[in-house]
């Protein structure tokens, strides 16, 4: 069979761990010159209005060779293509009562923290509202992501909890001779607490289906771990995913790196944050240099929260406090909005300074009617990273709320932004599509009005 000769085919890894996260002090920032990418928006549908702020995309910089030698605290087992689309049905049940126990706990330390407020009250109640008017949508996602032999769940990217990936194979990874695909690293959002490497299944989905490896990050939400662990866990998952994608058929020198939400923060940060480090060559807030930014084609951040300063007030007053944002965001137990703000970090870097000339392309997305996270934020990184000399573009797209881009939006049916935006990036020739519909166009609007996102 197919599965068998799969097994038979396995291909056995030789690396070894090098290093191991310590975490450092707080470190002067370098920065940065100027590349640039172009990508156009001309082909979306005309009743989507998208405002550019910068330069227009073009062919993001290539791979140049490193600087510095890498060190590697990644994980290094063996790599087994599922041999049957189920697996064990043991080892499932196992994982699956593991994942719950532990979400149950954290979930019960973090009400402990939040209270039972009737803001959190009302916001969950709209939350259930939300999900069950998208349950026929959810349903069918639920039901590729446990059963399609082209999702492998759970691969272990590194040594601590919860690094784990998600990885989408393309359609047609079997084919003999087929060329390498292109990668997507996906680093999910979920306001720092609820955040799961299965939220981003939709598009991972179309985005293999298109023919990308996709692979979704895992990483410690709080309280299990804090804003700087979380950063560490993301940078783990990029190193072994860009030193690795190659064994999956992916092609290192096409990776891009996607962001939503708080996984938007995380992903830009660890991204500055490395060019940083690759400049000074030594370590920086975020460990150990692990990767270079000229592993990465191209950043995409969608309705990411990078102006962390300047979101405290607003996410205190829709319900996530002062104090626990600030115990999320801390470095030993002292808050450090102003260290882990990817704003605050490109506003320091100088015009021309070292940083920026290692920086891929930067194309930050975000919809003028999300109320989780003011689009605001994109803008003005999109402004501070152009001031730097980055090459970056914002897009601005009109009625599009925080989870429009990933959830109801692409339910509906149709035309994918996302997709149509991303797509492109990676398979410049590829032609934008008419998706089906997961989810009554009703029922999707009245999700986008229930949302508490």
């Amino acid at each position: 069979s197919i599965f068998n000769q799969l097994v038979k085919t396995q291909l056995g890894l030789s690396g070894k761990r090098a290093g191991v996260w310590q975490r450092p002090k707080r470190q002067s920032r370098a920065t940065v010159l100027r590349c640039q990418p172009n990508m156009d928006s001309s082909s979306l549908d005309a009743h989507v209005s998208i405002r550019n702020e910068g330069p227009a995309c073009g062919q993001p910089t290539p791979n140049l060779a490193r600087s510095w030698d890498s060190s590697s605290d990644v994980r290094d087992d063996p790599i087994c293509y599922p041999a049957a689309p189920w697996g064990t049905a043991y080892s499932f049940i196992s994982a699956r009562i593991t994942d719950i126990g532990l979400c149950t706990r954290l979930a019960l330390h973090l009400f402990g923290y939040v209270g039972v407020g009737y803001k959190w009250l009302a916001a969950f109640s709209r939350l259930l509202l939300y999900a069950a008017l998208l349950l026929p949508g959810f349903i069918q996602v639920i039901w590729f992501y446990f059963s399609s032999p082209r999702v492998l769940k759970s691969v272990p990217y590194g040594h601590g909890p919860r690094q784990r990936l998600d990885l989408y194979l393309p359609e047609g990874y079997l084919n003999k001779g087929q060329s390498r695909s292109p990668v997507v690293i996906f680093v999910t959002g979920g306001a720092w607490t609820i955040g799961y490497k299965a939220w981003g299944a939709l598009l991972a989905r179309r985005l293999s289906g298109a023919g990308c490896l996709v692979c979704c990050l895992d990483y410690r939400n709080f309280p299990q771990g804090d804003a700087l662990q979380m950063l560490e866990d993301v940078n783990t998952g990029i190193n072994w995913i860009v030193t690795k994608c190659h064994r999956y058929h992916g092609d290192n020198d096409n990776v891009i790196l996607v962001g939503q939400s708080a996984g938007g923060q995380l992903a830009a940060l660890a991204l500055m944050r490395q060019a940083e480090q690759a400049v000074l060559q030594k370590p920086g807030l975020a460990g150990p240099s692990t990767w270079h930014p000229r592993d990465i084609k191209c950043f995409v951040g969608v309705s990411g929260a990078y102006d962390l300063e300047g979101l405290e007030q607003h996410l205190h007053q829709r319900g996530l406090y002062k104090s626990l944002f600030r115990q999320i965001m801390s470095i030993d137990g002292e808050p450090a909005l102003e260290q882990l703000s990817p704003l605050a970090v490109a506003r320091t870097w100088d015009a021309g300074s070292a940083a920026a000339a290692i920086m891929p392309a930067v194309l930050l997305i975000h919809g003028t009617s999300d109320k989780s996270v003011p689009h605001m934020g994109s803008k003005m990184l999109n402004d501070a990273l152009l001031a730097a000399g980055v090459d970056s573009t914002c897009r601005l797209v009109e009625r599009r709320t925080h989870t429009s881009f990933l959830l109801e939006g692409p339910m509906m049916g149709g035309r994918d932004v996302l997709m149509d935006l991303v797509l492109p990036i990676v398979k410049p020739k590829s032609m934008p599509q008419l998706y089906p519909s997961l989810c009554p166009t009703l029922l999707c609007l009245l999700a986008g009005w229930v949302c508490p996102f």
